[in-house]
């Protein structure tokens, strides 16, 4: 097969995108997101249209596709999130949406990602149904929670894959056995503290954490007048370790990115220095997308580094299967 044509669900970022990029074997036939920001910003970086709503997609006019890519809203199978799955109608039922594109287009391969507490949502059953759905449409299915530390991503992010294939089963891949600390993506010429030592103070945490692939807390955040605090955006890390996980919706000092200690500086990450989180290319846009904003967009983001490692098992799968 000389190209592997790919349609980016809820694309988000595109990680997918940026992952397959390199390798011209790759073509991007469809994307859709319903955020008017992302449609923009994907534009901007990858040069197509995104379409918006998947449950406006015309299924008569669909292009062709061999490869489903889908990192479907987490919200609602989320330990932060609002936990209904499936009884969410807004965003948990828009599994039986990617569904009508696989009946649709029957792929040879789909790639799903969410959080890992999907595999255990409603005592396991929200996982069973997603996987009879894919079997009784003749897949196999693999699955998989990945840790972004793994695959040389600065921050420890699970995220479950699952992968359903037709006729040959799918290896999921472990990791690389890189592994990069925040260091590695930090930039030399900010210098600025982000904490207000006047508003909070820090209580240090005499803490052994010689693993590098696990973040390192170095303190406590407490507020001086309310004596709250401890809670993710409140916690100082070491950047020679890996960096917690980037997220949407945190709040405190340390919001969305978590706190680091630099030198003599202790500040959030900078837009630029959370794409390096993902591992997104230097050279990606946000166009005027406000800060707080592209945070919170790389907060609901697929880790590139992690799907890096899917592109030559996809390309030999591909390969394989028609032989």
């Amino acid at each position: 097969m000389d190209t592997i044509r790919y349609i980016d669900l809820f694309c988000g970022l595109g990680a997918f995108h940026s992952a397959f990029l390199p390798d011209p074997k790759f073509q991007c036939v469809f994307a859709c997101d319903i955020d008017k920001g992302i449609q923009t910003i994907y534009k901007d970086n990858y040069g197509m249209n995104v379409h918006g709503d998947i449950r406006s997609i015309n299924l008569e006019t669909f292009p062709p596709f061999d490869l489903l890519c889908a990192g479907f809203p987490c919200q609602p199978f989320s330990i932060a999130g609002n936990g209904e799955g499936f009884n969410d109608r807004e965003k948990g039922n828009l599994f039986y949406e990617i569904l009508k594109l696989v009946d649709k287009g029957h792929p040879k391969m789909c790639i799903l990602e969410n959080v890992k507490n999907l595999k255990t949502h409603d005592n396991g059953n929200t996982y069973i149904k997603i996987e009879l759905e894919l079997q009784n449409r003749g897949y196999l299915v693999s699955s998989k929670v990945l840790n972004a530390a793994d695959f040389g991503s600065p921050q420890a992010r699970q995220r479950i894959f699952i992968v359903a294939t037709k006729h040959l089963s799918f290896p999921i891949p472990d990791g690389t056995g890189t592994i990069n600390p925040v260091t590695t993506i930090l930039d030399p010429t900010v210098h600025q503290t982000t904490l207000n030592l006047e508003k909070y103070e820090l209580v240090v945490k005499k803490l052994v954490e010689k693993d590098i692939k696990k973040p390192k807390l170095l303190a406590d955040v407490i507020d001086r007048q309310t004596k709250k605090g401890g809670r993710q955006g409140e916690r100082v890390y070491d950047p020679t370790h890996v960096g917690i996980t980037v997220c949407a919706s945190s709040g405190g000092p340390g919001a969305k990115t978590g706190l680091y200690k630099i030198g003599s500086n202790i500040r959030r990450l900078t837009v630029k220095e959370s794409l390096g989180m993902f591992g997104f290319p230097s050279n990606y846009t946000f166009g005027t997308t406000p800060l707080e904003q592209c945070l919170f967009y790389l907060g609901n983001s697929i880790v590139v580094d992690v799907v890096k490692a899917f592109v030559p098992r996809i390309v030999a799968w591909f390969s394989n299967t028609l032989h």
